[in-house]
């Protein structure tokens, strides 16, 4: 095999790999669905145990239950996360209607439950 074959061939073996790291989570400290407690998500949400379980209870949040305990992924507290972020440069008007039922509190109406 030629040099310049074998060199080419080394650098895409190297590429997949990074790809393959990249994809299984390998090249961060922790995996993106590791399970965290109801204390730990409620830390990271910057939220008490009882408003995530009251996000649990409208369904607002997936959650595992393992051995009767809530736990919940971090791909899960990401995704939460990534859907209430208001977007500073909204351009588009999905984005800005978006922004604006974020800051107006969802635009679901609160009241007596039924």
């Amino acid at each position: 095999m030629e040099s310049s074959a074998f060199t080419a061939l080394t650098e895409q073996i190297a590429e997949i790999a990074a790809h393959v790291r990249a994809v299984s989570g390998e090249s961060k400290g922790e995996s993106p669905d590791r399970l965290l407690t109801t204390r730990e998500a409620a830390h990271l949400l910057n939220v008490s145990c009882r408003t995530l379980q009251r996000m649990r209870s409208e369904q607002r949040i997936a959650y595992v239950v393992l051995r009767g305990k809530c736990r919940y992924r971090q791909s899960e507290i990401d995704r939460l996360l990534a859907d209430c972020t208001v977007v500073e440069d909204a351009a588009t008007p999905t984005e800005l209607k978006r922004n604006h039922t974020l800051r107006t509190g969802g635009g679901k109406p609160r009241g007596r439950r039924t």
